[in-house]
């Protein structure tokens, strides 16, 4: 890309933020910097501003990887989201993305390795749905088209009384999908039996035909029935070998070096099963070789790692810097394997 293109895009991206800009949600990640670095409030907003154009960032990266106390050299080894985005709009073909998504059309193209039952109600009667839930001591029901952990619904099977009735209240709230709950492996239910704890694995599948993990991370929940980081939960960056390099964050930046509700140590966790963790991703990486970069969302049950979904839009996973004590981000990683 030409220097006067990139200029052009971070203008464009640039004159985007201003735009849509929220002034409380920017102050909200200003006030957790300020009080990071000691700078007066509206020095950091005015980093804020600079760091936007100059290594696209978005105000919520510059808060998450402690932009204010790293040095020009640090910032730019930083992945960022809108640089994320621009690599998967290049990367992955825009015609095929209903395959991620649509859960629906995800789980029926990536069945095999989903590790559990499903059922589409649309497709569905209401003795089919009625025979599931009598085969599940739990189920979990989504909204194909929702993102974010938005559109979920948790239920133990023994709590619905009328099952007919409960299916026409998600049928009409579009919760289609219908899932057994997985059982997740005792290691990872020790950090938190809450929530399925899972891993979010970034791969990118070269021309050659190699299979790049980008990032390795560690999700726990905290407090909720998912572990998604904007429901209250934490992460971790694991290590070749599946280890947790150190203690979690959560949106806040407060650090867990042990889970406050189990008090099982993080840093240092072990993932089980951690090579069939690599091995699923590689066959699943090369699955639909048009989108060549993905962040799959990996759950790790007793018989093997499954998984739960793929993101073609992955969002960026990095240490911070006042939990880890590391100040250097994965862009180098992400150029060395996609040659940019």
């Amino acid at each position: 890309m030409s220097a006067v293109n990139r200029l052009y895009r971070r203008a464009r991206f640039f004159v985007r933020r201003v735009v849509n800009f929220d002034s409380e949600r920017v102050l909200q990640f200003a006030r957790q910097s300020a009080r990071l670095s000691k700078a007066p409030l509206w020095w950091v907003v005015a980093d804020m501003v600079w760091c936007s154009v100059r290594y696209e960032t978005t105000f919520e990266n510059y808060s998450e990887w402690d932009f204010r106390i790293l040095k020009g050299r640090e910032r730019k080894t930083y992945m960022t989201d809108p640089k994320s985005f621009h690599l998967s709009r290049r990367l992955n073909d825009d015609a095929q993305r209903a395959i991620f998504d649509d859960k629906l059309q995800f789980a029926t193209r990536f069945g095999p390795e989903l590790g559990r039952e499903w059922i589409d109600l649309d497709k569905t009667d209401a003795a089919e749905f009625t025979d599931f839930v009598g085969r599940h001591a739990r189920i979990i029901a989504k909204n194909p088209g929702g993102v974010g952990g938005n559109g979920i619904t948790l239920v133990d099977s023994v709590e619905i009384d009328d099952a007919a009735a409960f299916r026409g209240r998600l049928l009409a709230d579009r919760q289609t999908l219908v899932e057994q709950v997985l059982v997740q492996h005792p290691d990872m239910a020790a950090l938190y039996p809450g929530s399925v704890n899972s891993l979010r694995m970034v791969s990118y599948l070269d021309p050659d035909g190699e299979v790049h993990v980008l990032a390795g991370v560690l999700k726990i929940g905290n407090g909720g029935v998912i572990d998604n980081f904007s429901n209250g939960g934490m992460y971790t960056m694991l290590d070749e070998r599946g280890r947790a390099i150190h203690a979690a964050s959560d949106e806040e930046g407060r650090p867990f070096a042990e889970h406050p509700a189990t008090g099982t140590p993080i840093t240092g966790f072990q993932v089980p099963l951690y090579d069939e963790v690599l091995a699923l991703v590689d066959r699943l990486a090369r699955r639909v070789p048009a989108f060549p970069y993905i962040g799959w969302d990996i759950a790790i049950t007793p018989q093997g790692p499954v998984v739960i979904e793929g993101n073609h839009n992955s969002g960026v996973f990095q240490s911070k810097p006042s939990v880890s004590g590391i100040r250097r981000g994965l862009l180098p990683r992400y150029r060395a394997a996609m040659r940019f």
